[in-house]
């Protein structure tokens, strides 16, 4: 079915379409948004709503005639002189030029106290005309995400945004930038996993946790390479992509050096630590120590920095992964044909008071150190957190990505073992 704001054939178009139908629905969002962009605080009966038109024009332009005007993509006017006029850019870039053009002709129609809110998903020209007030879309998506707890049309317009980055990004309209920001993932009962959602989410949430410069100083992270060059996934249940470690430099790919991992699956979000199979038997040994003990100590040492980061987070598991895979091709996503994963609280003491009800079970930990120290196969390691979405409520909010970071830092020892 149609969506009620696909009236326009252009992406930025059927954008501002639905902000403005939103704010001329609720003329408390649309006070709130005024005195948000403005800093004036209206009577918000006066206020009058506009699309692709100014005071005396026409109501019914075609979109053709109304490329043709150089009209705005909004106006708000208070019918007394005072106006906010809008304009929107998605793929092209904005033009000082045509801004003042809008500002003269809104002037012209008596609208003498006027200002214009270009929003955008580029960086605005460096020399812009007075009573220009710019904002990123995604700044109005964050706006919107403030009121939506009282507002139903903040809730339709913010489900349209994420509904137009997913869509305008995989037809290549959206090729930088973005309309939304993270603010949690909502996955679970009452929103099913889909994979334009989770992809979504994953670009966001990997852009945010980059922003992390404790991340940089304390594993080496290298925050500004990029992860997986296509993020695929469409007929599974998960997305994953990955933070490489800056001390890589001689791998050729992420699969010859522990990276970060970040997955969004249907039930919950993870994030590991990765040693791959391909990583140097030396680097491997060094992860392993010279005896099982050792690595035991180092698993306990890990897994107690990750209980005392995630202290006031709910529902989180903890886990350790040795995975064996062939694969069929080198574009195969690979046969398991053994998974270990065990809680690594399994591995700390009856004494500890970091294993909370689980039950000590060293012998997990052995097996994890017998597979990896006589590998005879594809073999990768991991360990990390899960968040799953029922049990986690952190997940649905902006905190996961601290928590998520705190993950990766707790498995520091882990890392800088095995650096060159």
């Amino acid at each position: 079915m149609r969506n009620i704001f696909d009236q326009y054939s252009q992406p930025e178009n059927r954008l501002t379409h639905a902000l403005m139908v939103s704010l001329d629905s609720d003329r408390w969002l649309l006070n709130n948004f005024v005195r948000w962009v403005a800093g004036k605080n209206m009577r918000r009966q006066k206020l009058v709503v506009r699309e692709q038109s100014l005071p005396g024009d026409e109501s019914d332009l075609s979109e053709e005639e109304i490329q043709r005007r150089g009209l705005p993509d909004g106006c708000i006017t208070d019918g007394d002189g005072w106006g906010l006029l809008i304009e929107s850019k998605f793929s092209a870039k904005p033009s000082a030029d045509q801004l003042r053009r809008h500002l003269r002709t809104a002037r012209r129609r008596g609208i003498e106290d006027v200002s214009l809110l270009l929003i955008t998903v580029h960086a605005a020209p460096s020399r812009l005309p007075d009573k220009v007030i710019v904002r990123q879309w995604w700044e109005v998506y964050a706006w919107l995400c403030k009121h939506a707890g009282h507002s139903h049309w903040a809730r339709r317009c913010l489900e349209y945004m994420q509904v137009a980055e997913m869509k305008e990004a995989e037809a290549g309209y959206l090729q930088k930038g973005r309309l939304t920001v993270f603010s949690g993932i909502p996955f679970g009962r009452d929103e099913p996993y889909s994979y334009g959602q989770a992809k979504r989410l994953l670009k966001l949430l990997r852009e945010d946790l980059c922003l992390d410069k404790r991340l940089s100083k304390q594993l080496g992270a290298d925050l500004i390479a990029p992860g997986r060059p296509a993020i695929t996934g469409r007929e599974h249940s998960s997305v994953w992509d990955f933070i490489p470690i800056t001390h890589a430099y001689r791998a050729k790919n992420h699969t010859q050096y522990v990276h970060l991992t970040l997955t969004i699956r249907e039930d919950c979000v993870a994030a590991y630590v990765t040693v791959p199979n391909g990583i140097k038997p030396r680097l491997r040994s060094k992860l392993l120590g010279s005896n099982p003990r050792e690595f035991e100590s180092l698993i306990q040492t890990v897994t107690t920095n990750m209980v005392k980061s995630l202290k006031g987070v709910e529902g989180f598991v903890l886990e350790v992964v040795v995975i064996q895979r062939h694969f069929l091709s080198q574009r195969s996503s690979g046969v398991v044909d053994c998974e270990l994963r065990f809680d690594g609280r399994t591995a700390l003491p009856k004494a500890s008071r970091y294993r909370g009800r689980v039950k000590s079970q060293p012998q997990w930990v052995k097996a994890a150190y017998d597979a990896l120290a006589h590998r005879q196969s594809n073999l990768e390691f991991r360990i990390g957190c899960l968040f799953p979405y029922d049990t986690c409520p952190t997940t649905c909010d902006k905190a996961i990505v601290r928590a998520i970071s705190d993950v990766w830092l707790a498995c520091a020892p882990i890392v800088q073992g095995v650096k060159e």
